[in-house]
């Protein structure tokens, strides 16, 4: 019984596990910037839209998994790689904040539809390569779990499906959310409300996480 313990404990990295999972939950509660532009795009085309640009993300995501995990051994997180990209990463958060802070004091957004364009799978692709915050995180993930799960292409695909299948329950969740606001969205006051408020939490995060940073 002891040896099968021993062995079960071996091949299945549970304290890893726990933290990916934890990881997960974080992200689901999260107003990052791919669940805040799935809540906006919601918003304005309603939730089915998003199906193409989730797809996207997800793909970007996984593709993001392997260039980490390929490279871990050669990056170091504390760096001057590392800090490149936290600063590109919160530039990048505060842009987008700014953004939707920007559209929801505007008089523009009583004609949002129009505003804001339809995206798709090369939008939301594109999106996780300019985010650095999210390739520090892949990279730290990768560093700290990527033997306790195998190792090599075998450990990038399971950590890499286990992080990506929270990110795209996420996503729909915030999904939802966008397609709940759209019922009111005839109200131009409580459109303005929402982008504002969606607006403000994101730049919030982006400031402690910035801090953190550094």
């Amino acid at each position: 019984m002891t040896i099968h313990k021993t062995k079960l404990t071996k091949f299945m990295p549970w304290d890893s596990l726990v933290y990916l999972l934890a990881l997960l939950c974080a992200g689901l509660i999260t107003p990052g910037p791919n669940n805040i532009t799935c809540t906006i795009h919601a918003v304005v085309h309603g939730k089915k839209s998003n199906i193409p640009l989730i797809t996207g993300m997800a793909i970007g995501f996984i593709s993001i998994h392997f260039v980490c995990g390929l490279a871990v051994d050669s990056f170091d997180e504390e760096g001057t790689i590392g800090i490149i990209m936290n600063i590109i990463g919160s530039i990048f958060m505060f842009l987008i904040a700014f953004g939707i802070l920007y559209l929801g004091r505007s008089e523009k957004i009583q004609n949002f539809p129009e505003v804001i364009p339809k995206l798709g799978f090369k939008t939301g692709a594109l999106m996780q390569y300019v985010n650095g915050k999210e390739w520090v995180m892949v990279f730290m993930i990768m560093s700290k779990f990527l033997s306790d799960f195998g190792g090599g292409i075998m450990g990038i695909l399971i950590i890499s499906t286990i992080t990506t299948s929270g990110g795209i329950l996420a996503m729909i969740i915030w999904s939802n959310v966008g397609e709940k606001i759209k019922t009111k969205a005839t109200d131009p006051q409580f459109t303005k409300k929402a982008f504002t408020i969606l607006g403000c939490i994101l730049f919030i995060l982006a400031t402690l996480i910035s801090f953190r940073g550094l």
